[in-house]
């Protein structure tokens, strides 16, 4: 990927990247993760005159850190799913686990995850206590 001339090319580096690789069929919500990604990348160009294909892990904690921080908690995660999106679409999975913050969880707060609900087992059958 060129490096771009000025910020609007850098968003629509962004937006392309992760239209390309964009899982759902919710409109509104691939609507508003590809805007979102191309206001990151219009940021990062404005602060370090650098696109999505030479962004280093420090441009995007840069991001999190100080242009989500007047955020809400729910704001912030929405903005980190994005950040996330990016960062698959870049090929560049190790730097998830190094980007944990209170962004990472919908509540802000940082801890470990719950583990989720058990799956559903089939049930034995009703023979099954009797024994030979």
């Amino acid at each position: 990927m060129r490096r771009p001339a000025n910020h609007r090319i850098a968003g629509r580096q962004a937006r392309s990247l992760l239209a390309k690789r964009l899982p759902g069929s919710r409109r509104s919500t691939v609507r508003q993760h590809l805007a979102r990604s191309q206001r990151i990348a219009e940021l990062i160009w404005r602060r370090w005159h650098v696109g999505p294909g030479q962004w280093r892990l420090k441009h995007l904690r840069w991001y999190l850190l100080t242009r989500t921080a007047h955020l809400g908690s729910g704001t912030r995660y929405r903005h980190w799913l994005t950040v996330r999106l990016l960062i698959v679409a870049l090929d560049k999975d190790s730097w998830i686990e190094r980007l944990d913050g209170p962004w990472v969880r919908p509540s802000g707060e940082r801890g470990e995850l719950k583990p989720g609900r058990p799956p559903n087992l089939p049930s034995p059958p009703s023979d099954w206590d009797s024994g030979p």
